[in-house]
């Protein structure tokens, strides 16, 4: 196999590739090896079909078969090269004893100028954050943790609910007999356990029919008990039954204030790397053929259609024209991203880590509620869901690294300046 370069344009190149005498003959052994052990054909031994006889059984289907196999090495040629797109097979010519394969690659284009250290990323103070994290955490631990007061008057939103049941399928069999559990009647939770109990009072029995993968249960619901949830003031007596390991409302909140400073670091880090992917197209030039562009727009265009939204984005965009433009600014954000990153990962070695994209497996298989063996089977089975993860892993290292050039800037009153931002966006 030879390869030559025919035509370049920018990131675009065109690469012929030939294959000689050897090559040809190559590919028809293996198609006689594979068809001699698939095949037992008459006047033959199993496996001995010789070369000639293969080609006058099959005809046109052998001369077929070489094609793809001459394919697949051209594709298996490419594989390992950092390519945008591609590679594409343009033009096949098998003429006897030789074959030349048009191939079209659309390598990531050059990095003109990056401008990282321009960029500015805005986050609220640490004091700001803190002072509201520890807000928060004590109404939660209130709210967890409240003086329960039994009441004879129907249940309310804010009461909590103690019920006795039993559960029987649709024949009448019995399921669960007797099984406790408690509800807190929250005005946002309409789970039909919740809003039937409003209203009810201790003594009160309901029945309630529910329906799972398309079978019926019914619900048998004695109601044990109504009690009024009272949010306890904070005092020294109440912090202590909050965490046992304080003594008083100081304690308490110098704690929660540890927690909140690390917490705060945290998201801090993650919000930095998630800006920076963010806004990484806007400080960086790179010089990208239109053609390149125009294959993105297109192969968006086609996955679009086939999902059938097509016109609903043209008419989200209110027009055709606006619709492409939009696709067109999106496809120089992509390749921007996608260069930088990997142009970045390579300078600075860069690499996902075994150990890192065992986390996000793991990650992977609590968002899914899998097992953790079968996620990792799934995600290694399927290239398109290990590329995706390795890519999010590889881009937020990047990210990292570029957060180190940018100016981080902490300000006041961060979430109405955020809410700001969004509104004139919106205008």
């Amino acid at each position: 196999m030879q390869k030559e370069v025919i035509s370049q344009e920018k990131n675009v190149k065109r690469i012929l590739v030939k294959f000689d005498k050897k090559d040809i003959e190559s590919a028809e052994n293996q198609i006689v090896r594979e068809l001699n052990q698939r095949y037992t054909f008459h006047g033959f031994r199993k496996g001995k079909v010789p070369k000639n006889v293969m080609k006058i059984k099959f005809g046109e289907d052998f001369v077929e078969m070489v094609r793809e196999i001459l394919v697949e090495k051209v594709e298996d040629e490419f594989k390992d090269e950092k390519v945008l797109f591609g590679p594409y097979i343009e033009s096949f010519a098998l003429d006897g004893d030789s074959a030349e394969v048009e191939v079209l690659i659309h390598e990531h284009p050059e990095v003109i100028s990056t401008k990282f250290e321009e960029m500015k990323v805005e986050v609220p103070t640490e004091k700001e954050v803190v002072e509201k994290f520890v807000e928060d955490r004590i109404k939660e631990l209130l709210e967890e943790n409240p003086i329960l007061e039994e009441k004879e008057e129907p249940a309310e939103i804010g009461d909590l609910v103690k019920v006795k049941y039993n559960v029987l399928n649709e024949e009448g069999k019995e399921l669960f007999k007797d099984k406790e559990s408690e509800y807190v009647l929250y005005e946002e939770d309409k789970r039909p356990m919740v809003t039937d109990l409003i209203g009810k009072k201790k003594g009160d029995y309901v029945e309630i029919n529910r329906e799972f993968e398309d079978k019926k249960y019914l619900y048998q619901i004695n109601v044990e008990g109504v009690y009024k949830r009272i949010v306890p003031e904070l005092t020294d007596e109440i912090a202590k039954t909050l965490d046992a390991e304080v003594n008083s409302v100081l304690e308490l909140k110098e704690k929660l204030s540890k927690e909140g400073v690390e917490s705060f670091k945290v998201w801090k880090d993650d919000y930095v790397k998630n800006y920076v992917l963010s806004k990484l197209s806007d400080y960086v030039e790179v010089d990208v053929s239109e053609e390149t562009i125009d294959d993105f727009v297109e192969k968006t265009i086609e996955r679009v259609k086939q999902n059938g939204k097509y016109d609903e984005e043209v008419e989200k965009h209110d027009g055709e024209e606006n619709y492409l433009n939009e696709l067109k600014e999106q496809a120089i954000r992509s390749i921007k991203e996608m260069t930088v990153i990997n142009k970045i990962a390579e300078e600075n070695n860069i690499k996902v880590e075994e150990k890192e994209l065992s986390e996000a497996i793991h990650s992977f298989a609590h968002m899914w509620r899998i097992p953790h063996d079968k996620a990792r089977e799934i995600v290694y089975s399927n290239a398109e869901i290990l590329g995706n993860l390795m890519w999010d892993i590889l881009s937020k290292k990047v990210a990292e690294h570029i957060s180190k050039s940018v100016e981080i800037v902490e300000v006041e009153n961060f979430e109405e300046k955020q809410k700001e931002e969004e509104n004139k966006e919106e205008n």
